[in-house]
C-alpha cells in the first residue's frame, strides 16, 4: 500500500515540475557554476531538468550509503546472534550436565546418611546389649 502512495506522489510531482517546465521554455538564462565559469544561455526548462537529476542522483547515493550501513549491520547482528545462540547450546549442555552431577552426588549422599543410619543403629544395639 504504501509502495502506491509514493508512487502517486512521484507522478503528481514529475507532473508539476512538467508543466513548470513547460511554462519556461522561452527565457534562456546564463548559470554561474562557479566565479569565474558561465554556461552559455540555455532554456530555464534545461536549468529545471538539470537540477532535478542531480538532485535525484545525490539523494540516491544518500540512500544507497544508508542502505549498505544497514545491511552491514544486519550481517553483523546476525553474526552476533549464532554466537549466541552457540553459546546459550553450550550453557545448556554444561547445566545439564551440572543437573546430572547434582542428582548423583544427591544418590550418593542418600547412600551415605543411610549407612551411617544402619552403623548408628549397629553402634545402639551394641551400646544397649553392654
Amino acid at each position: 500500500m504504501w509502495n502506491k502512495i509514493k508512487l502517486i506522489l512521484w507522478l503528481i510531482i514529475l507532473l508539476a515540475v512538467a508543466y513548470f517546465v513547460s511554462m519556461n521554455t522561452s527565457p534562456k538564462v546564463s548559470v554561474n557554476i562557479l566565479p569565474t565559469l558561465k554556461t552559455p544561455e540555455i532554456p530555464v526548462a534545461l536549468i529545471i531538468i538539470v537540477s532535478i537529476i542531480i538532485g535525484a542522483v545525490l539523494i540516491l547515493i544518500f540512500t544507497i550509503t544508508d542502505w549498505i550501513s544497514y545491511k552491514i549491520d544486519k550481517i553483523k547482528l546476525n553474526r552476533n546472534i549464532k554466537s549466541l545462540e552457540k553459546e546459550v547450546e553450550k550453557l545448556k549442555k554444561q547445566l545439564e550436565e551440572k543437573q546430572q552431577t547434582v542428582k548423583k552426588l544427591e544418590g550418593e549422599i542418600e547412600i551415605l546418611k543411610n549407612k551411617e543410619k544402619i552403623t548408628a543403629k549397629e553402634g545402639e544395639e551394641e551400646s544397649g546389649t553392654v
